[in-house]
């Protein structure tokens, strides 16, 4: 643990009031009474610790002691590490539905009937009024609830914005943000089957704020604020209430926290603590006080450290209690603690170094929330176990099968190093005695000297072959890994390997995303359980929010919405589902719908950032240039229709035949009123209607003819 997670973890916690003087002597019988009780808890997960050092054998490949001993020296010790592939697919698949590209698997809503302070309640009043006033209306209780719910909805959407700006840097630097604590609490609930994850501390940070000065311009001022912090907390150094049989009814829990001599004496200086304890036991113990545990033990015997000594006196080891306790015995050590709660067990934070009571308080969001209960320790549970309070991991799952193809690859491997090599039989008797049988290369000789009529058709040497049966072994490996795949969901189509798919049409882009969103089927539960962390993580930082940021625009009624789950279906199923509901959605359907957020969805669920888009100015004048460059489209349209009517009209004037003069200057007078007509916008209707009704359109003139005569009945037609 560094030096920044040291100070987070001892002053970063929500409450900030100091503590009063405690007394020793009360302060011994509480410490020695949560001593008693760590060594409860760490009996009593032993168990657990057994089964997570098989798990991470199985992960790294490493055969257990008990497995390992029964194997021959001369033998084949292989182990392939199909765990590791399962573990690290499982992994990257949840990530991947978790935390997609522009997407968040979590939202802040309002509640569904939100209550507002009566400051925030009276502004809404106040412009449903005025609203009312302008449009000459009364005021309704519709109107109320409905300004009331659109209030609420802002303000979850500014602390939805502000709380995704804090998970930017929640473990105290941009390098370790919410995405990277997440996957090593997947990672852990994956590989053991839990994982945890502690907070929201607090930490003091500097941040802008604009003001506006006297002379009405607004500066940037530096501000301090409290903004919160998570830490990851490794399965190995967490210790629950294993009487318990779900996790929300343990008594409380343990972390232990292994610290050098320096930041020991850090807390010494921090005013929450007692200063004179820790200062005290640092000059008695100068050597520490941390002894290996026999889980350390195994791990240090599988890594690079084993010639390291762990118990050479340079560090001191903390235990952290976070759970009920007596509300005698914190009275009794001096924290304050109503009359009305001196009966009740109370929850509690207990810091012990060695047995020695170094902090105790009551549990500050007990302070804070009164009636809400927030949680300080997150657990994400892989699979849940009815057996087990901690859950079952990957590894445990798959183990008989992991075995199974363990095995298998190395009697393989001893087959075959015995069938490939020549094994040769050699009756020394035949040969000469001179002859060399103990280098049989390339090119070798061999000189019999035998003229024995009963040995002529032996030969000297013959080569005995040995079936394998390597065509069996690796049919029954590839059983066992088929047995893998069932059990841990984890196929070729989960981990994205397509050759293997059902048939030429899912091979396709939207056809490949459909089998992958089966195969991602099998995923919803742990999802499920993921969202319940989820849940209870973004909750504390609501929590947090409320009481200790003081930006006015994110006070509200809120409720946290997970949405893993719904991130599950594949995407290009959900895109076609957009696409279609925009080509098949009719005029009247249109005038609901939110163009500018159903493009979004369509970016999101095609993996592209929303960056791409303009932003509402330039769409605006977009979409004015695009009307100028229709209009003049249309008016050039127009002009062209008219000058093509024109130039048909002309053309007819001409192939009149000119045998008759009076027909043809009557056709020409006609055909010139025709158009005269079309230059003042009489439609070609209405001229056909004058004609046929024996009328003129109003700017035609009449033409006048002289006599009958084959052009006279031409004009008349």
């Amino acid at each position: 643990m560094d030096m920044q997670t040291v100070n987070a973890s001892a002053d970063a916690v929500p409450s900030a009031p100091v503590q009063p003087v405690l007394n020793p002597e009360k302060l011994k019988r509480l410490g020695d009474q949560m001593a008693k009780d760590f060594e409860s808890y760490e009996k009593d997960r032993r168990n657990a610790e057994l089964q997570w050092t098989k798990n991470y054998r199985q992960y790294i490949g490493i055969y257990d002691p008990e497995i390992e001993r029964q194997l021959d020296d001369n033998r084949s010790k292989a182990y392939p590490k199909l765990t590791r592939v399962k573990c690290v697919s499982v992994l990257s698949r949840l990530m991947n539905l978790m935390f997609p590209v522009g997407e968040k698997n979590w939202t802040i809503a309002a509640s569904p009937v939100p209550n507002l302070s009566e400051e925030d309640l009276t502004q809404v009043l106040a412009d449903v009024q005025k609203q009312a006033q302008e449009s000459g209306g009364a005021v309704t209780d519709a109107m109320i609830e409905h300004a009331v719910m659109e209030f609420a909805t802002a303000r979850a959407k500014n602390l939805e914005t502000e709380i995704e700006d804090q998970l930017a840097a929640v473990g105290g630097s941009k390098l370790v943000n919410y995405v990277t604590l997440c996957r090593k609490v997947m990672m852990s609930g994956i590989t053991y089957g839990m994982g945890v994850l502690k907070g929201p501390m607090a930490r003091e940070d500097m941040q802008r704020r604009w003001e506006q000065g006297g002379d009405g311009v607004f500066r940037a001022v530096a501000v301090k604020a409290l903004m919160p912090q998570f830490e990851f907390v490794p399965i190995w150094d967490y210790y629950p209430d294993m009487s318990a049989k779900y996790l929300h009814q343990m008594d409380g829990q343990f972390q232990r926290i292994v610290m050098s001599r320096a930041q020991v004496r850090e807390l010494a200086d921090n005013p929450e603590f007692l200063s004179e304890v820790i200062k005290g036991y640092l000059k008695d113990h100068p050597k520490g006080n941390y002894k290996e545990r026999p889980f350390e033990s195994e791990l240090r015997s599988m890594g690079v450290q084993t010639t390291v000594n762990q118990n050479d006196g340079r560090k001191y080891e903390i235990i952290l209690w976070d759970g009920f306790v007596s509300g005698d015995y914190l009275k009794g050590a001096g924290v304050e603690v109503p009359d009305e709660k001196l009966g009740d067990s109370i929850k509690a934070v207990v810091w012990m170094l060695d047995g020695l009571v170094i902090r105790a308080d009551m549990n500050p969001w007990l302070l804070l929330e009164e009636e809400e209960r927030i949680n300080t320790f997150h657990v994400f549970i892989f699979e849940e176990d009815d057996a087990s309070l901690v859950g079952n991991g990957l590894p445990r799952v798959m183990r008989d099968s992991q075995m199974g193809v363990a095995a298998t690859v190395r009697m393989a491997i001893d087959n075959a190093s015995v069938t490939c090599g020549p094994i040769l039989e050699i009756n020394r008797g035949l040969l000469e005695s001179t002859q060399d049988t103990n280098n049989i290369g390339a090119y070798s000789r061999f000189y019999r000297d035998d003229d024995s009529a009963a040995t002529a058709g032996i030969p000297a040497i013959r080569n005995i072959q040995i079936d394998g049966h390597l065509g069996d072994l690796m049919k029954l490996q590839e059983l066992f890994q088929s047995f893998a795949d069932i059990e841990t969901f984890v196929n070729p189509a989960t981990g994205g390997d397509m050759q293997k798919g059902p048939s030429e049409p899912f091979r396709t882009a939207a056809g490949a995303s459909m089998l992958r969103g089966d195969a991602a089927l099998p995923f919803k539960d742990v999802v499920r359980n993921f969202d319940t962390f989820t849940q209870s993580v973004i909750g504390a930082l609501v929590a947090f929010n409320r009481h200790f940021n003081t930006k006015p625009t994110i006070k509200g009624d809120f409720q946290v919405v997970p949405r893993g789950s719904t991130s599950l279906i594949a995407k290009e199923v959900r895109g076609m589902g957009y696409d279609e509901l925009a080509r098949s959605l009719t005029p009247q359907e249109m005038l609901y719908i939110d163009w500018k957020e159903l493009l979004r969805e369509r970016l999101s669920v095609r993996d592209m950032s929303q960056s791409v888009m303009v932003d509402d100015a330039e769409a605006t004048r977009r979409e004015q240039a695009q009307s100028q460059k229709q209009q003049q489209q249309d008016a050039q349209m127009a002009e062209l229709m008219r000058a093509e009517v024109r130039k048909l009209l002309a053309d007819a004037v001409k192939s009149l035949t000119q045998s008759d003069k009076n027909a043809a200057a009557a056709d020409a007078t006609t055909f010139n009123a025709i158009l005269a007509a079309l230059e003042k916008n009489v439609t070609v209707p209405e001229i056909a209607a004058s004609r046929a009704g024996g009328g003129v359109p109003s700017g035609i003139v009449q033409p006048q003819t002289g006599g009958g005569g084959p052009g006279a009945k031409r004009a008349a037609h």
